[in-house]
């Protein structure tokens, strides 16, 4: 897979990522554990994109 692709479908996973995100939240609270695990790997995702902006 090209880095084109890479950074496409990456991206894509951030989307999904933070419309999952809003739904835990409305679902189970801001501060409960889901939200925070979702939260982190949400966090984890955007520096990842980080990095392919910065190279």
């Amino acid at each position: 897979m090209n880095n084109t692709w890479s950074k496409l479908l990456l991206l894509k996973t951030i989307d999904e990522m933070k419309k999952k995100l809003i739904e835990i939240d409305l679902n189970t609270g801001l501060n409960s554990q889901e939200t925070l695990s979702c939260s982190q790997r949400l966090d984890d995702l955007l520096n990842l994109h980080l990095k392919f902006l910065l190279k």
